[in-house]
């Protein structure tokens, strides 16, 4: 599987996780899965931004929670347009996506109901933070820029563009249309390949 990048938004006095998305890229598309906050709960998603990088007409395409299987199921492209009928995911393309989930969340990542959920709980009341059904490990918050009330990370080849599209268009609440960090120059999308 190729290198994901990826971005994590925490309020430790504030909502929790805010978000996390990770992504590979090939020009044109790129396509990953997230996870964040709306309202008390946190959906997640896989998705893939048809033409990210083409002057075409972007399609923003999501399955309904991480049923990858199911297809995609929205076009928020378009709004919260739900698609009928779902397109279908290639077969190939929901390995990369079901892995590059796995490897994401492994790394980043505990769910309540997970083994290590109570351990990193107690962590997080330890030092005051707030806690959700989903925290980051609290040993991965130490790379976190901690400027402000949302603590944020990215990953070295980050593109600030693709958080800009997709944080305009996806269901989650986390709405911060300009990133702490300046958007960085067209070189930083080389080595782009296709999946």
């Amino acid at each position: 599987m190729m290198q994901h990048e990826c971005f994590l938004a925490y309020a430790p006095r504030g909502a929790g996780l805010l978000c996390a998305v990770a992504y590979v890229s090939g020009e044109p598309d790129i396509v990953g899965w997230f996870v964040g906050a709306k309202g008390r709960s946190y959906p997640s998603a896989y998705f893939r931004v048809e033409n990210f990088f083409a002057a075409e007409q972007k399609r923003f395409w999501a399955t309904a929670g991480s049923d990858i299987y199911g297809g995609w199921r929205y076009d928020y492209a378009r709004g919260d347009s739900e698609l009928e009928p779902t397109e279908p995911v290639d077969d190939d393309l929901c390995h990369v996506l079901d892995r590059l989930e796995d490897v994401f969340v492994a790394e980043w990542l505990v769910f309540k109901g997970d083994l290590r959920f109570d351990v990193e709980k107690a962590v997080y009341a330890r030092e005051g933070w707030v806690t959700s059904d989903v925290l980051i490990e609290h040993r991965k918050l130490a790379k976190f820029d901690r400027e402000g009330p949302a603590w944020t990370f990215y990953s070295h080849g980050f593109n600030d563009e693709v958080l800009r599209y997709l944080i305009a268009r996806w269901p989650l609440d986390h709405y911060n249309s300009s990133p702490a960090r300046p958007a960085r120059s067209e070189g930083a999308r080389a080595g782009h390949r296709p999946f």
